[in-house]
């Protein structure tokens, strides 16, 4: 807010009123239904900032790919973005992002796996907020009615766990056609000892014909075999809006979904669950998926680059960033540090730790963008095809890859 003074017919600006920059910031997080503690931070920079107002405008991920790139061809960017992987690749592949340095003190703590994705030609243009789980929201309580004391890792474990919830009238699974479908499927084809994702993705290796992927498919049919769900109810369910919230109201034991779920299933009182891995055919521990997630760019065009470096120097700080990452149910980027993961949190914490783990390879780019919303349609379309063969969902899967070379 500009303060003034009236004297007699003058107008006074105040030196602070003068050099006050409004910061620009555009993210997918910080709305109300997903604050990723943005409010809090945002007040705290600003209080260590007092010459810089932060105005942040909340962006559906889904629309960044339409409202941004206006703005940034243009030459009027925001002055800080929030990216992934993909649009790292495409807009900073065409010189619109900034290159953030490979000596700057937070590059050197980045941790080796997330460092080598995201440098390119030495250069990094994203500071990365977050390496956050994907796998299995389990609701205790209703395992123990069922007789069961802790979660699934293994499918065998998984199988005789909807058996018994079934037994005892319990819904025993949401496999929404689209994502958590998605994430069962990648948990049981891709081998962590083995890492074959970028051969996937390169069309050196197919899916039609592959074991892993083939076998990935039928495990599917074993849970509808075993009363895990029907599979024609869950192609046509809503996999962000009703699947979270039937687990939420306690109506389904076992969710496949992303930890940024904890802060929100943990508002819910008397609500009894762990966030474990995916029961996975090639561990007994399970298999953590991580998603190497969102980060902060300056676009090159950006007005206040001063201001926006301070933004994202804020964020290198330990205690800024774990407000970030505790609100979103997320690992650090970072080696070294506090965990900020709760305690319900362990199972798949102990799967990462014992190193059964990938990095989902949409992430890492390692799969082309295209082949994600592929994997969730032609999966949906199994579903409702349960008896059809692999081989028709597998070709969808190489057609994409090869569109895409």
């Amino acid at each position: 807010m500009v303060r003034t003074l009236l004297l007699g017919s003058s107008l006074l600006f105040t030196t602070a009123a003068l050099s006050q920059t409004t910061l620009d910031v555009v993210a997918w997080k910080g709305n109300e239904a997903e604050p990723a503690g943005l409010p809090e931070l945002i007040e705290a920079f600003e209080a260590a900032n007092p010459d810089i107002t932060v105005e942040l405008s909340y962006v559906a991920r889904k629309d960044v790919d339409k409202v941004i790139p206006p703005r940034l061809q243009s030459g009027n960017p925001p002055d800080v973005t929030m990216v992934d992987s993909a649009l790292v690749d495409l807009w900073g592949g065409a010189g619109f992002l900034t290159d953030l340095g490979t000596d700057s003190e937070w590059y050197g703590r980045i941790q080796p796996a997330v460092s080598d994705i995201l440098t390119s030609d030495g250069s990094i243009l994203v500071f990365p907020l977050e390496v956050i789980g994907m796998g299995n929201f389990v609701n205790m309580a209703l395992l123990e009615q069922a007789g069961i004391d802790k979660a699934p890792l293994t499918l065998g474990e998984l199988k005789d766990a909807c058996q018994a919830l079934a037994a005892e009238g319990i819904a025993p699974m949401i496999f929404a056609g689209g994502f958590p479908a998605m994430l069962f499927v990648g948990a049981n084809g891709l081998d962590p000892n083995n890492n074959l994702a970028a051969s996937y993705g390169s069309g050196e290796r197919t899916f039609v014909g592959d074991e892993n992927f083939n076998a990935s498919l039928d495990a599917v049919r074993d849970l509808v075999d075993a009363n895990c769900f029907d599979p024609a109810l869950q192609a046509g369910l809503d996999p962000w809006a009703t699947a979270p919230q039937e687990f939420r109201a306690g109506n389904v034991a076992i969710l496949p979904q992303g930890a940024w779920n904890i802060g929100n299933f943990s508002s819910v009182e008397g609500l009894d669950y762990e966030f474990a891995p995916m029961p996975s055919q090639f561990s007994d521990q399970g298999l953590a998926l991580d998603l190497i997630g969102p980060g902060w760019a300056i676009p090159t065009d950006a007005r206040n680059k001063e201001a926006a470096a301070r933004w994202v120097d804020f964020f290198s700080v330990e205690d800024n960033l774990n407000i970030f990452l505790e609100a979103e149910g997320a690992y650090s980027p970072f080696t070294g540090g506090r965990s900020t993961m709760p305690d319900l949190a362990a199972p798949y914490t102990r799967a990462r730790e014992q190193g059964s783990l990938i990095l989902w390879p949409f992430s890492t780019l390692e799969f082309p963008k295209p082949l994600q919303s592929e994997w969730e349609d032609s999966i949906t379309g199994f579903l409702l095809d349960i008896d059809g063969a692999n081989s028709e969902t597998l070709q969808r899967w190489d057609d994409t890859i090869e569109d895409n070379l």
